[in-house]
């Protein structure tokens, strides 16, 4: 139906009913013949306009109920529609509805002609959408009030007001309730301020007003009472700021002091008022300028930013046992800021996010370097509650994991206890996958919030850092003596590691010695410092002597002298067992199973003090007889038996180590019980560990132990494959070609397995087009089902699905950005989503073949068709290699051994002495300079110095050379060697 043809209805309304309904729109039709304005009901219902019988009124009606200050708008737009100077239109004007109160309202419609080509109507919607136009209008007025009292420098106050909690309202009681509320607010504070003063709603739910020639005093009168007209149905907060108070001509800088202090009112719990503080305001700009640095240098590489680490001491062998990271941001403008102020700041922002995993990658790349001289080192990294809400934050903690090659129980991560500890089921999802990796869990600043030691051992909390208060001057505090003492106490028994932060004085370690926590850490031991000189700090920490027996202060040793002796124990065995004490130790007679002694761990652990005299099944297991598990008959004093328990009666997972002793003359049962509870999956867990250490440093020595290459590789392969209990392990390499065809260099195959190598040749590029894109990302590729990859990746499925492979791990070799072979297992039976084994492997790998193809290099110059020309001219060729804490080496060819007279049985290390030896001492720190400079310089640098020859006497030595590799720990420089004089 045309347009047009709705003017010859005697009800237009009907058909805009019809389109209202279907489009929630407001609909109405201006009848120019008649003057008459038609409109859909829910129009009017919507704007709250008038009730009429029908919806329809005369345009002079309409204009009734428009605002005095609009009608002529109004009408000028009717007069242009009807003198055809308009089409269309679209403009916001006000009305008044039911209450009075002008609200604003969107006209826009279009005008239509008849058949002679006059205009008959014109069509329109109206939207109550125009709360913008209303604020955007008060907000000009309210600016303008406010300019005119401050160019009269006119005493007052600016008055800003907004509803707290708005939206969470508007969700529980609907936005009409919403509407109402802000209707009474607006009303109620009109009623309030004195007459004549203008209150403007200028956004949302923001009330202002200007209140001049009134006080501070009676400015929160006003605020008081509107607050408790308006309990009950919701709070309100302000913000204030005086007129004339500081100095601002600027209306704009005015009412950002306002924002400002109405910000603080909310910030600081919300029904109040603050009046503005210019210090508060200065410290807000500090932080937002802050910000922005914070934010332009995460964009710049994390510029700015740094760790410290600080050195943790176990007390019961005064070894360092990990460091905390610590983290230090420096600013181009300030120097350096303190922590309190800018973490809080990138937690705020989310920016943590972002800086917390480059915090974790930096530190276990440290730790990395740490562990070549000081092995099974720790690593601690804190982690905020912003980072834990993050999807991606699982993964993200296990993926750098990986990429850094350590095994996760080299990372502990600290979390506050002020954190929302109490969200079990969200964190322990987290903690418990990190855990399956050997990652453990450590709460910080304990004692500050409101955890309890329950709590934790619900969550498998591995470590709480008892908060440095605990600590400070604790040998003039029984209070904190006895609190501290109960804490180690109650976390032994629920086998929970302690480490005790902030020592600072002697007298402070001597009581926490006594008191034994596993850990402590402090500036007494060491300050926190960058990695550089972390193993300067450990070095430090060995030199002090720790191992006396501390004495402790007079008003100390009645609390904790008592039951400190192992009465009726030999010395021997209570240091041994003092030495392990987180561990259950016992003694028992082989025959009548009486026990002799049961540690300070085993009797919190069973319940047990006076246990002397008392069966071991009775008290360790429960029981009326002897355990038909008991291991008696199979220990012996030769060797530990090991083997492993789930302990029914203390509800606890063992692993055991039992050994004959003597004990005052008796040959005695002594059991050692590592409780590894705490990973539920741990009895496995903990032995594929203990295997998995033997079996990296297997690796380590025989790809550095063996010469040949090609059995170097064969062997780890065997030995990897037997880890993951493999069908296969395999090495890949590029075909000659290099046209993106792989090759099974190396392979190993299980027994009763058909080897596959001779068929995996020249694998096509599409066949692991999937693998390269991961081995990109510096990732494993990890299939533990193949059925999928049939339509996601055919080329790759067919090719796994000829060797009957269901699963595989394969992890790159990666070398400057490339992929330059893969290693892998097929079919593993353990271990199936662990590709640390792999990766580590890989790692170890790629070093070889480097060290391999460099090697090669060498023996080709060494062997090179131009050696009777180097000899006819008296050039030797020469290659040195220093490695940190080892002794130097010298390489050298026939020419150089001949002219300097080397002992053709000289070791690499001999030969460096002898020639080094005989520069004269007054001449090594030049020889050292030019070293140093080729080192530094990356280019060839020429040096003479003197030299003693065994026959020549004092000649003169010229020296060539260049560095071709400078490593972490070594540096290796080849060159050119001339007898000139």
């Amino acid at each position: 139906m045309e347009l047009e043809q709705f003017q010859a209805q005697s009800d237009p309304t009907g058909w805009m009913e019809q389109i209202s309904q279907s489009t929630g729109d407001y609909y109405y039709f201006y009848d120019f013949s008649t003057g008459l304005v038609h409109f859909t009901w829910n129009a009017l219902k919507a704007t709250h306009i008038f009730q009429l019988e029908k919806p329809v009124c005369t345009l002079e009606q309409w204009c009734e109920h428009v605002d005095d200050r609009d009608v002529s708008r109004l009408k000028r737009v009717v007069e242009d529609l009807l003198n055809g100077r308009l089409k269309s239109y679209s403009f916001n004007y006000r009305v008044k509805n039911c209450c009075g109160e002008s609200v604003w309202i969107n006209s826009r419609g279009k005008a239509f002609q008849n058949e002679k080509g006059k205009i008959a109507y014109a069509l329109g919607r109206l939207s109550s959408g125009a709360a913008r136009e209303e604020e955007r209008f008060n907000s000009q007025k309210l600016r303008e009030e406010l300019e005119g009292y401050l160019t009269q420098a006119h005493p007052g106050f600016l008055l800003l007001i907004g509803v707290d909690n708005l939206r969470t309202l508007n969700l529980k009681n609907g936005r009409d309730f919403g509407d109402a509320l802000l209707r009474d607010v607006k009303f109620i504070l009109q009623d309030e301020v004195p007459e004549g003063c203008e209150v403007y709603r200028i956004s949302g739910d923001w009330f202002a007003v200007n209140l001049p020639d009134l006080t501070a005093v009676k400015v929160s009168r006003i605020f008081a009472k509107a607050r408790e007209r308006l309990h009950g149905q919701c709070t309100i907060s302000a913000g204030c700021v005086s007129f004339t108070d500081y100095h601002v001509d600027d209306k704009d800088t005015l009412l950002q002091y306002v924002e400002f202090s109405l910000e603080d009112a909310k910030n600081h719990g919300k029904d109040r008022m603050s009046f503005f503080s210019p210090e508060n305001y200065e410290e807000q700009l500090r932080s937002l300028e802050l910000k922005e640095e914070l934010r332009r240098c995460i964009d710049e590489g994390f510029t700015g930013f740094s760790l410290e680490y600080q050195p943790q001491l176990g007390l019961g062998d005064c070894t360092v046992y990990g460091a905390e990271a610590l983290l230090r941001f420096t600013s181009p403008r300030k120097g350096r800021v303190s922590p309190a102020e800018f973490i809080p700041l990138l937690e705020q922002n989310g920016l943590i996010c972002e800086v917390g995993l480059w915090v974790l990658k930096e530190t276990l790349q440290a730790c990395k370097k740490w562990r070549e001289v000081m092995p099974g080192l720790h690593v601690s990294v804190n982690m905020s509650y912003v980072q834990l809400t993050q999807e991606s934050i699982e993964e993200d903690v296990l993926e750098v994991l990986r990429s850094s090659g350590l095994p996760g129980d080299a990372l502990t991560i600290e979390v506050t206890e002020s954190m929302q500890l109490q969200d079990y089921p969200y964190l322990n999802k987290i903690f418990h996958r990190w855990k399956e990796a050997g990652i453990e869990i450590s709460v910080d600043d304990f004692g500050t919030g409101y955890s309890s030691l329950g709590r934790l051992k619900n969550m498998e909390v591995d470590e709480i850092k008892v908060d440095r208060s605990f600590v400070t001057n604790i040998q003039r505090s029984a209070y904190n003596y006895r609190l501290l003492s109960n804490i180690i106490e109650l976390a032994n028994g629920s086998q929970i590691r302690v480490c005790c932060e902030g020592v600072e004085t002697v007298e402070e370690l001597e009581v926490l010695r006594k008191l034994k926590p596993e850990l402590v850490q402090g500036f007494l031991l060491a300050k926190p410092c960058p990695e550089d000189k972390f193993a300067e700090a450990c070095i430090r920490i060995r030199n002090l002597d720790l191992k006396k027996e501390p004495e402790l202060p007079a008003r100390q040793r009645t609390e904790a002298g008592a039951g400190e002796e192992l009465a009726g124990v030999q010395d021997d065995v209570a240091e041994i067992i003092l030495n392990a004490e987180n561990d259950v130790f016992y003694l028992s007679d082989l025959t009548s199973y009486e026990l002799y002694y049961l540690n300070p761990a085993g009797q919190r652990l069973f319940g047990v003090q006076d246990y002397k005299g008392e069966k071991c099944y009775k008290i360790l297991h429960g029981k009326n007889a002897p355990c038909d598990f008991c291991t008696n008959d199979v220990i012996s004093k030769d060797s530990f038996y090991i083997w492993e328990n789930q302990n029914e009666y203390c509800g606890r997972h063992f692993l055991l180590k039992d050994r004959i002793v003597q004990y005052r003359g008796i040959p005695t049962r002594m059991e050692v019980a590592l409780d590894v509870t705490k990973q539920e999956y741990v009895s496995q867990n903990a032995r594929e560990r203990l295997f998995f250490a033997e079996k990296i440093a297997d690796y380590l020595d025989t790809l550095s132990r063996h010469a040949d290459f090609e059995k170097a590789v064969n062997q780890v392969l065997a030995s990897v494959g037997d880890f993951y209990q493999a069908d296969r392990a395999y090495l890949f390499e590029p075909a000659s070609e290099h046209d993106g065809h792989w090759n099974n260099t190396f392979e190993w195959c299980a027994q009763g397995v058909v080897p596959q190598r001779d068929a995996l040749q020249r694998v096509p590029p599409q066949a692991v087009s999937r693998w390269m894109e991961i081995f990109k990302k510096e990732q494993s590729v990890i299939i533990l089902n193949l059925a999928p990859l049939q339509q996601a990746s055919p080329h790759e499925w067919a090719v796994l699905e000829r060797q009957n492979i269901q699963r595989l791990i394969v992890a790159p070799l990666r070398e400057n950005g490339t992929t330059i072979g893969f290693i892998g297992v097929d079919n593993p039976r353990t271990c199936i989503h662990d590709d640390t084994h792999v990766r580590v492997l890989a790692s170890f790998l790629l070093a070889r073949i480097r060290q391999d193809r460099n090697e090669h290099r060498y023996q080709v110059l060494l062997q090179h068709s131009n050696e009777d020309l180097l000899q006819s001219l008296q050039v030797g060729f020469w290659s040195i290699r220093r490695d940190q804490g080892k002794a130097s080496r010298m390489i050298v060819n026939d020419t150089m051994e001949k002219v300097l007279e080397f002992e053709q049985s000289d070791t690499p290390v001999q030969r460096y002495s002898y020639w080094y030896d005989r520069i004269p001492e007054e001449e090594r720190k030049t020889v050292d300079r030019a070293l140093e400079q080729m080192r530094t310089a990356g280019t060839v640098v020429q040096v003479c110095f003197p030299w003693n020859h065994p026959r020549l006497g004092r000649v003169t030595l010229r020296f060539s050379g260049l560095v071709l590799e400078d490593g972490e720990q070594y540096c290796k420089w080849k060159g050119y060697c001339r007898l000139v004089d």
